[in-house]
């Protein structure tokens, strides 16, 4: 499977396309942001990569602004240990996802790597990277399944963080559609399946 995703961000000005490819390999993405006030302006480019379980084996994303340039290096073992720009991250020890603060498409990760049940939460220590700043911390983050969505395709889940809630719509390969107030995807539309 590769196919072209592109969201529109809803809170700010911003638009991101991702080019995602699948095999019994792994999962990788190579997505470009454009970012406006108050998050930018600054572009962000990535490169993720995951194992054939969905777990995250290595990041590399930069960011650029009028106020400089910054890049980030991040891998990990199928241990769940991180190395940051080479160096050992153990605050970072057992996080298998990783969550990029500007964009919709790591919320997959979780999506297709867990067994789900209606209504059972699934709590996660995540990788959590700051765009376009690029610092990382550990963060702890909830999904619960609600419910199949309004086409047979999509389906609702409930993303918690610290004070933050949202039901996210994704289609049937665990694309986010729908993250209210903050990313819409525009391509491919809702219902078309990526």
């Amino acid at each position: 499977m590769q196919t072209d995703l592109i969201w529109q961000a809803l809170e700010w000005p911003g638009l991101e396309h991702v080019v995602v490819s699948a095999d019994a390999t792994g999962f990788r993405a190579a997505g470009q942001l454009v970012v406006g006030p108050p998050v930018g302006p600054a572009s962000v480019g990535y490169q993720l990569s995951c194992d054939a379980g969905w777990r995250v084996t290595g990041l590399t994303i930069s960011s650029a602004s009028a106020t400089g340039s910054r890049s980030l290096s991040l891998r990990a073992d199928e241990h769940g240990h991180w190395l940051a720009d080479g160096e050992p991250r153990p605050d970072l020890d057992g996080c298998i996802d990783l969550d990029i603060s500007l964009t919709p498409l790591t919320n997959t990760l979780p999506i297709r790597r867990l067994a789900w049940a209606q209504a059972s939460p699934q709590d996660l220590d995540v990788v959590y990277v700051s765009a376009p700043d690029l610092t990382v911390r550990r963060v702890s983050q909830r999904y619960t399944l609600l419910a199949a969505g309004p086409t047979d395709n999509a389906t609702v889940y409930r993303y918690e963080s610290g004070s933050f809630k949202a039901e996210v719509t994704v289609d049937g390969d665990g694309f986010v559609s729908d993250y209210p107030g903050l990313w819409l995807r525009a391509w491919p539309a809702e219902g078309a399946g990526a």
